[in-house]
């Protein structure tokens, strides 16, 4: 019997959670490192707040946002891989700070404890919105837990940023496999980002395209015509990721990806034949009335 859809994103994150705590071996560690430092600028905690950490991972924000809202505040996450949150927790121990990890789908957090409606000043979630099947459904049922004035923070990349990985998206859906991109919804500019934060009750006038991360990828000019070059450098990536592209070695298979990838990438190309790929989010800020 197949693995389900959460328990493939479960292996994927268990595998890969180790590195988070490696700065050497994987250079998107250092990104979330980075994008974990903004989240806490934008996030403006102060002590005694209640805050809500979803896809929380190795505690990468939930770990600053604890010692930020001190012992008279109050900080859960909520996470699928247990590796992570084996991880998270020992950091958490070894500062003596009062976190509570829950074990569980994002997407729906009834019954879980502590979680309650209308008690929460900051819901974060970084880097997993592509995970959620129905991330509309997801941002209105987080929308409850918010206080009156709380905020919700999330990102999702922009339609222009990380394009190879897209178009192995797209080839991965036309092969009916698991994809990282579960949602069928298209979040990738701002105005689809406030629409959503919108239908959810929420104030969405705060919501923001991020920086560009050059540091870790600089904007790239990717040259359509060389597509299949593009596709077996990245199905020859190991390490923990190597698992997202074993689906498409089977025979038979990897050709008709590869035809689908390449006809991908020349739809974004420009009349140069370039694709622009960036490195950037839209960071939606939805506030709570």
């Amino acid at each position: 019997m197949a693995p389900s859809r959460l328990e493939t994103i479960r292996d994927m994150y268990d595998a890969r959670a180790p590195i988070y705590e490696d700065d050497g071996k994987d250079g998107s560690s250092d990104f979330h490192k980075a994008q974990a430092k903004d989240y806490l600028e934008w996030m403006a905690l102060s002590p005694g707040m209640k805050v809500l950490d979803l896809a929380c991972g190795t505690g990468g924000i939930t770990i600053p946002a604890a010692r930020a809202v001190g012992p008279s505040g109050k900080v859960i996450g909520v996470d699928i891989s247990t590796v992570s949150l084996d991880i998270a927790r020992s950091k958490a121990r070894k500062e003596d700070l009062p976190v509570t990890f829950h074990d569980h789908d994002i997407s729906n957090l009834t019954g879980l404890e502590g979680i309650i409606e209308g008690i929460f000043d900051v819901i974060t979630c970084a880097s997993a919105m592509v995970l959620l099947e129905d991330p509309a459904a997801s941002v209105k049922h987080w929308a409850t837990l918010l206080k009156a004035g709380g905020k919700l923070i999330f990102d999702t990349s922009t339609n222009d940023s990380l394009v190879v990985g897209r178009c192995f998206d797209v080839v991965k859906q036309e092969l009916n496999m698991f994809t990282v991109n579960g949602s069928k919804t298209a979040i990738g500019t701002v105005p689809k980002v406030k629409q959503m934060l919108v239908d959810a009750g929420l104030d969405p006038t705060q919501t923001f395209v991020s920086r560009q991360y050059d540091e870790f990828k600089t904007l790239e000019e990717i040259d359509a015509s060389k597509g299949g070059n593009f596709f077996e450098e990245t199905m020859g990536r190991e390490g923990w990721v190597k698992r997202w592209y074993e689906e498409l070695k089977q025979p038979g298979v990897r050709e008709r990806a590869k035809e689908i990838f390449c006809q991908e990438l020349n739809k974004m190309a420009d009349e140069k034949g370039f694709v622009k790929s960036h490195f950037r989010f839209n960071v939606a800020v939805g506030k709570k009335g």
